[in-house]
């Protein structure tokens, strides 16, 4: 199932320090080999589906008025353990850009006698106000 995977992201975990006695929160990219065939700290490949959602799995969108709806879709990836519900994954190659969470715990698909692949559902974030990873600036809004 390797080569249908077109998309390298790098997987995101929030942590926290002190700082003054001040809590300080911030996303960092996970510091451990995460997809063993690629041999990139933190970054795995996978496919992001953004057209495909699993009947009786995924939660459909809720309705939001005055704004775009969020890009839902499912990430397909080898077995690992450094992927976990709460993560957030940031595409940086591929044909899918954006900033991805992972709201559910990673589903194993079963084979005949161990885990097939991994599936989970992502839900697009709100995007920083930084260059995408393709170079491409992402639009500003201005009041």
């Amino acid at each position: 199932m390797r080569h249908l995977f077109a998309s390298q992201v790098e997987v995101l975990r929030l942590g926290g320090t002190m700082v003054d006695g001040t809590p300080q929160l911030s996303w960092a990219k996970v510091a451990d080999v995460i997809d063993v065939l690629l041999g990139v700290p933190g970054e795995l490949m996978c496919r992001l589906d953004l057209n495909f959602l699993r009947l009786g799995k995924d939660q459909p969108m809720a309705v939001v008025a005055g704004r775009a709806p969020d890009r839902v879709g499912v990430l397909f990836c080898d077995p690992t353990d450094g992927l976990r519900g709460g993560d957030r994954v940031r595409a940086v190659a591929g044909p899918v850009a954006g900033t991805f969470e992972l709201r559910a715990i990673p589903d194993i698909a079963v084979g005949f006698a161990a885990g097939h692949h991994l599936e989970v559902q992502v839900v697009e974030v709100t995007q920083n106000l930084t260059s995408y990873p393709s170079g491409i600036p992402s639009p500003v809004v201005t009041p």
